[in-house]
């Protein structure tokens, strides 16, 4: 039994509930579930290219064993595209920032799948800190903006 490949999916699990927390958090259309099994999938593909042509015998030396995982990104694009609607105001795009972190959650699950734990937990905590702070970032600049357009209002009705 090799624990290492284990560790690898349970971190990858705990990844994703950690990812997803946010999204449920803010009722997104992506959640704990999602981002779980994206992570734990992209983990899994991961392993089986990296190491399943080994586990079969085959010769290591003819094969390249990241084709596979490069596909992960194209998938998840899909399961991406998915989540973005446009809404019937204005035409405003909605979900892209949940898209966009499913496939870094994806990422993460491959750089957990062969073991670069140290860089799956740094992006891990990049991503906290591009949704928190790009959350509160974007309400201080739209109060920014209300403030300007009540200024510009009572400016048009002196």
């Amino acid at each position: 039994m090799d624990w290492e490949i284990y560790l690898r999916i349970v971190a990858s699990l705990l990844a994703g509930i950690f990812i997803g927390f946010e999204r449920t958090l803010y009722n997104k259309p992506a959640g704990i579930r999602t981002f779980s099994l994206v992570c734990v999938g992209s983990t899994l593909i991961t392993l089986v290219s990296a190491y399943g042509a080994e586990n079969l015998g085959y010769v290591t030396g003819a094969r390249d064993p990241f084709r596979i995982a490069a596909q992960i990104v194209s998938g998840i694009g899909f399961l991406g595209a998915g989540v973005i609607w446009n809404s019937k105001k204005g035409g405003m795009k909605h979900g892209v920032t949940t898209a966009a972190e499913l496939w870094v959650t994806s990422a993460v699950g491959m750089a957990l799948g062969v073991g670069m734990y140290d860089l799956a937990l740094l992006v891990v905590v990049c991503i906290f800190i591009a949704i928190f702070a790009g959350r509160k970032l974007g309400n201080y600049v739209e109060k920014i903006e209300k403030k300007k357009c009540n200024a510009e209002d009572e400016i048009d009705l002196e």
